[in-house]
């Protein structure tokens, strides 16, 4: 079968093709810029730039697979016009992953507000150090493979009666109901908070989306009860699986790499999940002891000015409290710049209060932000990064446009000091900039 990926630059798409080509899929893909950190995997004539109708045309398409997005925002997109008018089936690649290319695997599917993707690379380094050989979707690069994804390659007996081709652990995201297709043996559940308001429109919406996905779960649900979110949405959890494990009362007791409260919790999911799969106790801690993070997760890049740089994905407020209280136990005593780049003109209003709120009390020195990244949105006057500005009233918070950091930073930035980007759209490409 031959899949086309529209939108194959994409963290999670990108994966999703490479495995696809792994399990015998004959794969392109097209983007607006294709070439980038996630498609090294392909070669050039599978990377097709910018959209076109000849896309469906150039070899026998069976499938076109696309962001769950397109649909609302760019519905007369030329390829996805040709699929239809050719009968070329079309699929989200969320659903290509679950009616595909998890068939016949077991599946552990972690999803929450935040920590999903440590705490999915946290199972996934714990099964590859067990010798379980797991395939992996992750929506980052992890660094031991230089990719957002894993190939398992030996067929596993995963129980007395049963068998399958293996484990598959992914990366499981509630936009769009996006998860419901994956039906995992193990859900892994992290937190629930109110996100992504261009999708769900109040957080009771939101809790019913993770009831819907987490009714689906085939074996064991793995959950932070002490998250309002999670409890809440487990206790009107109608069906019940065989087993729910509440691991915020099994947290690790051993020193992580990676800092902070968050990454003690996410440890400890991922410490359930291994003993749920039968993996000695001392593996999985020598295991986490050694994990040292993924792409854009309090990732450390290099140095500016004698400062250290570095840059996480974080784009909600609950993200940039926990990441900066776990910047200052790590660097006490140190300056600490914040540059933050807000994600989308929906969430930045949505959750207004909760940004203010979030920039008032965290332990940084400085904090700067930058411009509203949209995303799949257009600019419609809802709100302004000027405006979180004004709401807070402090010297230590400024605005400054992007062609602005660069020269506030070589003026005002000292060695020794920590520049933390946070943000899900262009910021890591400025953080980077600046240190090579």
């Amino acid at each position: 079968m031959k899949v086309h990926f529209l939108g194959i630059g994409g963290s999670g798409a990108s994966a999703a093709a490479a495995i696809a080509q792994a399990q015998g899929f004959e794969v392109t893909g097209c983007d607006l810029e294709p070439n980038n950190e996630f498609t090294t995997e392909f070669s050039p004539n599978q990377l097709l730039k910018g959209h076109s109708a000849s896309h469906m045309s150039s070899g026998k398409v069976d499938l076109l697979t696309v962001t769950p997005a397109i649909f609302s925002l760019d519905p007369n997109n030329p390829e996805l016009l040709e699929a239809k008018k050719k009968n070329i089936s079309i699929l989200t690649w969320q659903q290509f992953v679950g009616e595909y290319l998890t068939k016949d695997k077991f599946v552990i599917a972690v999803c929450g507000t935040h920590g999903k993707t440590t705490t999915t690379a946290m199972i996934a380094q714990i099964l590859e150090d067990a010798n379980l050989d797991p395939t992996v979707l992750l929506g980052a690069i992890h660094p031991k493979w230089k990719s957002n994804y894993r190939i398992g390659k030996t067929k596993l007996t995963l129980s007395e009666r049963s068998e399958s081709n293996g484990y598959f652990v992914v990366e499981a995201d509630e936009f769009n109901d996006n998860f419901l297709h994956l039906m995992p043996d193990i859900s892994v559940v992290t937190n629930i908070e109110m996100d992504h308001p261009e999708y769900f429109k109040d957080f009771e919406a939101v809790k019913e989306s993770f009831k819907k996905f987490l009714e689906t779960t085939k074996q064991t649900i793995v959950a932070n009860m002490k998250d309002p979110g999670v409890k809440q949405t487990l206790y009107v959890h109608p069906k019940g699986v065989n087993t729910n494990i509440d691991y915020s009362q099994h947290l690790i007791d051993f020193t992580l790499q990676v800092p902070g409260q968050s990454n003690i919790l996410n440890a400890s999911a991922a410490f359930q999940v291994g003993l749920l799969l039968g993996i000695k106790p001392q593996t999985i801690s020598m295991s986490l002891s050694g994990y040292t993070g993924v792409g854009r997760r309090f990732e450390f890049l290099g140095k500016f000015h004698g400062a250290k740089v570095y840059s996480d994905f974080g784009h909600h407020p609950t993200e940039i409290k926990v990441t900066m209280e776990a910047a200052r136990q790590k660097f006490p005593g140190t300056r600490i710049f914040l540059i933050y780049e807000p994600h989308m003109f929906s969430r930045t209003k949505a959750l207004f209060d909760d940004f203010v709120n979030v920039f008032k009390e965290i332990p940084v020195d400085k904090i700067i932000i930058t411009d509203i990244y949209p995303s799949r949105e257009q600019d419609t006057g809802l709100v302004t990064s000027q405006q979180i500005v004004e709401a807070i009233h402090s010297n230590s918070l400024v605005y400054h446009s992007k062609d602005q950091l660069l020269p506030m930073l070589k003026q005002h930035v000292r060695s020794g000091d920590i520049l933390f980007f946070m943000g899900a759209g262009e910021i890591d490409k400025i953080a980077k900039a600046l240190v090579l």
